[in-house]
Parts: C-alpha cells; structure tokens; sequence
C-alpha cells in the first residue's frame, strides 16, 4: 500500500493555513512566495523533484563570493553558485561561465560531490539550468561559448551515472526522467528532434519537454527548436515546401502560439523568401512579400540588408518585382480620380515595371487623411518613397517613375498628361518631403505626353527615343538649386567626359586622376590591384546609385561585377 504519512502532514498543513487567523491576518495578502515555498515544501515531501533555484538576493551574494574567493563556505552556497554560472552579476555583469579559471573552478568543486549522490544532482540541476539560460547573444569578453559547449560535454558525461545513482535510492525526480529521454539537448545537435512534429502542427512533444525541465520561454532551446522548424520547411522538395511555409510566416509575424525573437525572424524570412525564389513557380505570395518587407526592408532601398541577410540576389529581384507591379496597382486603383481603377494606364505602366527602378508617390490630401485599412496598407507600401502633394484639389495624387536616364511623372486626376524629362533637367528635390503641383509640372524643362485617342502606342515611341537620345549621364539627379556643390561636380564631370569621348583611345593617366578626383568627392573606395597583377577596382556595389559616375566607367573600359564594383585591368 502506499505510504499515506505525506498527504496526512498536507492535509494538516492545508487545515492550519485555512484557519481565519491565518487567512485574513497574514502579513503580506496573496503573497506568492509563500504559495512557491509551500510547493517546494509539497515536492520534497512527496519526492517529485529537487528544491528549485534560490531567491535573487541569495545568489548574488553567492556568486561575488565565490569570485572573489574562488571558494564556497557550505554545499548551499555551492549549489546556489551552480544555479548562477550563466547570470551577470552586479554592476559589471560578469559571468562565471565568461571566466574559464573560474569556471573550472566551479565544476571542479561540483565533481567532489559525486559521493553524495543526492547533493550531485542538486548541482548538477542548477548548472543545467544555467545551460539552458545561457544567453548566447550577450556581448560579454571572455571565453563563454568555449566553456558553455564544456559545461554541455560535463552534462552529458555525468547523465547516466547520476541516474543510476538515483535508481539505487529509488528517488529518480520527473526533471531527470525527462532529460535523459530527451538527451539530445546536450549535443551538438538538441532540437532538430523536435522539427519533425513542428512541420505536422504539432508543438506537444517541445512543450511538454520545456515543462519538464523547467526551460524558460527566453531560452535559446526555443530558438534553436523553431529555427530547426524553418531550416526543415525550407529543406523540403517545391511541392512541400509552397503547403509549409505559411506557417513559418505564422511564426514570424506572431500569429502562432509559438514565438519568435526578432533578430530570428529576420533570419526566417529571409531563409524562406530566398528558398521560394528557387521555386519553379514564383507567383507573387502577397504574405511573403510583406513580411519580406518588415523583417528585412524595401528590396531597393534596403539593398545592403537584404545582401546582408538573404545573400541572394535573385530573391530580392522578385520580391522587388512584386513590390513595384502593388505600387503600380495601388496608385491607378486606389489614387486615380474617385477611386475608379484606370486600368489602362495601369495595365500599360506594369508592361514598364522590369525597367522601372525607382519610384515616389506624391500624395494629396485625400490620400493622406484616408483611415480605411486599404489606404493605411498603401501608405505602409510606400514607406521611404511617400511625399505630400500640395494641390488645390484635394484628389490628385502624382507617380514618378525613374526608367534609365528618365524621370516619368504621371498624375491621378484625369485631364492631366504624363511628364517626362531627362532627370538632370527635372529641378525639384524628390528628398523633400513635400512640394506643390508646379514643382512637379516644369514644363520648360519637361516633354507632355497627352492620354488621347491611341495614347499607348505614341507613349512607347516617345520613351524608347528618349531612351536611345539621352545619354546615361544626363540620369543623375541632383537639382541644382538644392545643392550648388554638386552642380558644380557634376557639370566638372560631364565636360571632362566630353573630352574623354573626343579624345578617344585607351585608358590613360588623365583618365585616372579624373577617376581617383571622383572617388575623392563621392567617398568611394578605389582599389588598385594592378602591382600584383589584379585589377584596378572603383567599388561600387549599385550602379543604379552613381548613374553619372558609372556611365564615365563603362566609356573609360571600366566592366561591372555585381555587388562589387566597376574593374579594368591596365599597366600601373
């Protein structure tokens, strides 16, 4: 039969406490230490576990102890020093696990308890919590990651012996039964394991695991568990692949009961955009396509992040394809005249989107003040590239497009032409956050595309003339006005690449010192390999960023690599 005696003494214990004077005379009301230390209390007298970790207080003034002294005055002060060799102390929040001499210190004084099986485990319980908290991402010095993979190969080696220390005194705690099915933790490889039932929607099997052993939500074992979810949906043949990644990007955006650290979802989603850019099908997935845009930015303005971060252009190509042909849409749908869609010009500005590659939206008062969640969506899309229109009429809106050398500008209100100029002639600051109507229609310095009768067909003549007439450093945009400095390089530039073309002939000296003076201005890095037989390198990774600057370098027999920069190989 079994041994009554322990729920005899709880029950008198629950009896005492329900007592009035004990109910409504307790000094502190609800006071949730005393419901801690009652439980603790519970444990120990029914055998289900081992004491939990102590009190803040206590432990820190443990861990200042044992290092200044490298010493512990009781196994009390031992066991709490395990509990705390992952936990920054004081002002300078050092650690005992970023001290290797200190560390070793600590698991030298543990490995003299193994005598004492039951004062073993003890430690051994906080230095396992202490593993399963230790913050990986902290920038402290030191040699943490060293001894934390140490304190993980110390674990596992003491594993089995210290439950069969425990099944000899038949009092094996539930934490430690759990461990030791689930010993795959203290490898090299603790969560792919639970991958498998993340894929198939279940999550039982790591929570119940993380309850058992008492791991926090904030320990990276949570992480590493749902990132070994992602890296498995990703792994997965096309077909697989298009039915799971909905649910990563549940996770990443906090739509799960599952949570993700932020830096982590930033490194999801760029695993799983860059994987559907390898998909045989790529059609626009408008789920993807925001969270790309919130965890990793605008595929052109953000271009260092997202090469940071998803490190294939390919997959920033479509998602930035995706982005302009929304933008497309949402202006002649939402921003034309009365919210009617004006699928003409809609369906002809999208046949120009592969050759669009960059974009504002001036937006009148209308669209600013508009509340409705389509508009609040709109304004989100726009971030980065959304200006204010200040026009009399309240519903007019303004597109420009950048295509080459050209500045296009097309307007919402009907009655209005489309605007297109050689952008060093266009004379506003499309940096500012806000300009009139006729800063937009400069008709001195622009060429009137009217929408009448055939209009589409006129509109691709006119632009692919222009295209062909107007040389690619006539593309820079730097309004004069806004900026006489650079009025004066720019117009330095062009007269000296005008004697360059009439000079003609191969890269000489003169060439180069007009190369260097630039890179000088622009703060741009100039690499010149040609000593050891390389090349001689102007790094700039977009060229679409110094379009005056890289037409100079095409004409001088500079070649572009991608992402690096212009390159010509010459004698020194």
């Amino acid at each position: 039969m079994p041994d009554l005696r322990p729920l005899d003494a709880l029950r008198a214990r629950l009896l005492a406490a329900a007592e009035p004077k004990q109910t409504f005379h307790a000094q502190v009301w609800g006071n949730p230490r005393v419901m801690t230390e009652a439980l603790r209390d519970l444990k120990r007298e029914l055998g289900a576990g081992d004491a939990g970790p102590p009190s803040e207080d206590l432990l820190q003034s443990s861990l200042r102890r044992f290092g200044s002294t490298q010493q512990v005055s009781s196994f009390t002060e031992l066991k709490y020093v395990c509990y705390g060799v992952t936990v920054p102390v004081g002002e300078g929040q050092w650690r005992v696990i970023d001290r290797k001499p200190l560390f070793n210190k600590l698991i030298g004084l543990v490995v003299q308890r193994e005598a004492q099986p039951k004062q073993f485990r003890r430690c051994y319980q906080g230095l396992l919590g202490g593993y399963f908290g230790y913050d990986r991402h902290a920038d402290t010095p030191g040699s943490g990651g060293a001894n934390w993979k140490s304190l993980r190969s110390f674990l596992d080696d003491k594993l089995a012996p210290m439950k069969r220390a425990a099944a000899r005194r038949s009092s094996i705690p539930d934490w430690l039964t759990t461990l030791v099915a689930h010993r795959n933790l203290l490898t090299d490889d603790p969560c792919s394991r639970y991958a498998t039932g993340l894929v198939k929607g279940r999550s039982t099997e790591l929570k119940e695991m993380c309850a058992g052993l008492g791991i926090a939500s904030s320990s990276w074992v949570w992480d590493d568990a749902l990132m070994a979810y992602v890296r498995m949906v990703c792994k997965d043949e096309d077909r697989q692949f298009q039915k799971g990644f909905p649910g990563v990007l549940d996770l990443v955006n906090g739509r799960s009961d599952l949570k993700l650290a932020q830096a982590l979802s930033t490194r999801a989603t760029a695993l799983t955009v860059a994987r559907y850019a390898r998909c045989a099908d790529k059609s626009e997935h408008q789920d993807l396509r925001d969270s790309s845009l919130h965890w990793i930015g605008n595929p052109w303005l953000k271009r260092t992040a997202w090469d940071a971060e998803v490190k294939y252009e390919p997959a920033r190509q479509m998602v930035e394809g995706w982005l302009k042909r929304r933008l497309i849409k949402d202006f002649f749908e939402l921003l034309a005249q009365d919210g009617g869609a004006d699928l003409r010009r809609l369906n002809y500005w999208l046949k120009w989107e592969p050759q669009i590659t960059d974009m504002w939206f001036v937006l009148g008062t209308d669209a600013q003040r508009n509340r409705s969640e389509p508009f609040i969506e709109l304004r989100k899309r726009m971030t980065g590239r959304g200006r204010v229109l200040v026009d009399n009429n309240s519903q007019n809106n303004a597109f420009v497009m950048r295509i080459g050398p050209l500045l296009v500008i097309e307007f919402g209100v009907t009655g209005n032409a489309c605007y297109v100029f050689a952008a060093s002639d266009f004379r506003t600051n499309l940096e500012a956050e806000s300009f009139s109507i006729h800063a937009l229609k400069q008709r001195a310095h622009a060429t009137r595309l009217p929408h009448m009768s055939q209009w589409e067909s006129r509109f691709d003549y006119e632009l692919k003339r222009m295209l062909q007439s107007v040389p690619a450093s006539k593309g820079v945009l730097q309004p004069a006005e806004s900026n006489p400095a650079t009025r004066h390089l720019v117009s330095g530039v062009l007269l000296k690449e005008t004697l360059a073309r009439q000079a003609g002939g191969s890269f000489t000296q003169s060439h180069l010192d007009l190369v260097q003076q630039m890179c000088s201005q622009h703060g741009i890095d100039l690499e010149d390999h040609r000593p050891r037989g390389g090349a001689l390198w102007v790094v700039i990774p977009d060229r679409k960023k110094r379009l005056a600057f890289s037409a100079l370098l095409d004409r001088y027999g500079f070649r572009y690599t991608e992402g690096k920069g212009f390159w010509i190989k010459t004698q020194d």
